[in-house]
């Protein structure tokens, strides 16, 4: 299954604006551009965000192990 940008970033907690620039980096595992629109897969449920090579450790939102 694919999302679009705008529930990407619902899914983590971020802006979709903040979304597209982590895809224009290439930092969402597997995402693809159709046309105009970006297809980006779910993986448990989210979208897999790949580690920066600089700055602090990521926030988004994770799944809580309960």
């Amino acid at each position: 299954m694919t999302i679009g940008t705008t529930e990407a970033a619902s899914l983590l907690g971020i802006c979709p604006q903040r979304v597209r620039q982590l895809l224009k980096n290439g930092r969402i595992e597997g995402a693809k551009k159709n046309g105009g629109v970006w297809q980006i897969p779910l993986y448990d449920g989210k979208p897999r965000v790949l580690d920066g090579s600089r700055g602090p450790k990521s926030k988004f939102k994770t799944t809580s192990s309960s």
